[in-house]
């Protein structure tokens, strides 16, 4: 009888944690224009505001999500109908200041109670980030070694393609890879400017390369059977086709024992392939996730321009709200490279505030990810 009521408050106990950790307090702020003038102008402007700060406190559960887990599913997020929805994962909240609309704008500060729970049934139906950024893809290239000799076999690579593919990343055509020489892999891991531009060739918006070798550390012969063991050390560096910039980079290795050579070889490279692979999307996940949450870098390249354009153009960026920075790179030839730091938010709908900045006149010729190609007109 004691066993069954020790187990009862047990099981309580157990379902109450279940559940306290399905939700959380999240304070957020929201704020909109007062648009028109009397009540009516004031009370759509709080009710916009209300929202938005719900909006928020739901945008930082699902980053308390992303640093909390540790596959790389997390990356999967909330959509745009999701966000739509927002008050549906919202089970209650207080607002904790309110200026009544002084100034023309609107500012509201909540305390509100986000169901994670909700939250987490539906992180695994939206890819928000992926949508955010146009579904980028990946390319992966890597060198491969056994004591010190080439291997003309892909054991590492083709692990890894595997492990993105099974978690949802979008990967080069497997067909246009043939192109791409082994020998060269190696070349396109010391040399990242090689390696953007065969990114930029196969049109990646991330390239990984990487190299892994394995050497004979041991040899035995229990039982009168020679056996190997060979230890693997695997490093790749993730880059940024648009920006150039290594925003990933890290190592993993791994010990196997076989029978043969080749067969211990590739079974510690295969392993220390597994480990990479979760650290690399992990990585690669959380960089993505900091742009479409946090700020981003976008790069501006304007042609025909001069003195004045340029400047009205950069001036007219640094007051649309929330573009952070606004910083001339180069300005030579009639070329200027600008470099802009927005919030992520900003993202799906800059190409739009660009076309519409005022007193300026430019057309946008190209996009890729991270870099707008325009002309001054």
């Amino acid at each position: 009888m004691k066993r069954l009521i020790l187990l009862f408050f047990v099981c309580i106990f157990v379902t109450t944690c279940v559940f306290a950790q399905m939700e959380t307090t999240i304070v957020a702020k929201g704020m909109a224009a007062v648009r028109g003038v009397g009540p009516d102008a004031v009370l759509s402007a709080r009710d916009e505001a209300i929202n938005r700060a719900l909006r928020n406190a739901v945008e930082q559960a699902v980053g308390s999500l992303i640093d909390s887990e540790t596959m790389v599913q997390n990356f999967q997020l909330l959509d745009d109908q999701v966000y739509s929805e927002v008050k549906g994962y919202v089970k209650s909240y207080e607002i904790v200041d309110d200026n009544n609309g002084e100034g023309g704008i609107y500012q509201t500060r909540v305390k509100a109670v986000v169901l994670l729970g909700t939250l987490r049934k539906n992180l695994k139906a939206f890819n928000i980030v992926k949508e955010k950024l146009n579904k980028p893809r990946i390319m992966i290239v890597f060198s491969e070694t056994v004591d010190g000799l080439e291997q003309p076999g892909q054991t590492v690579q083709t692990g890894m393609e595997k492990s993105f593919l099974n978690n949802d990343f979008k990967l080069i055509d497997k067909a246009q890879m043939e192109a791409v020489k082994l020998r060269d892999a190696a070349v396109y891991y010391e040399n990242p400017t090689e390696a953007v531009a065969l990114g930029r060739r196969f049109g990646a918006e991330v390239i990984v390369v990487g190299q892994v070798s394995s050497d004979l550390v041991d040899s035995s012969w229990p039982y009168g059977v020679c056996v190997f063991a060979y230890e693997a050390q695997a490093t790749a560096k993730a880059i940024d086709v648009d920006s150039a910039q290594v925003i990933v980079s890290d190592g993993a290795s791994a010990q196997a024992r076989a029978g043969g050579r080749v067969p211990s070889a590739r079974k510690a490279a295969k392993e220390a392939g597994v480990k990479l692979a979760g650290k690399m999307m992990d990585q690669i996940v959380e960089n993505w996730r900091t742009k479409v949450y946090n700020t981003m870098d976008i790069q501006i390249v304007g042609f025909n321009a001069d003195a004045d354009n340029r400047l009205a153009f950069e001036k007219a960026l640094e007051q649309v709200r929330g573009v952070r920075s606004v910083n001339e790179r180069s300005f030579s030839r009639d070329v200027v490279i600008i470099d802009v730091t927005i919030d992520g938010a900003l993202y799906k709908g800059f190409e739009e505030i660009i076309n519409t900045l005022p007193d300026v006149d430019v057309k946008i010729k190209g996009k890729t990810q991270n870099r707008i190609d325009l002309d001054f007109l």
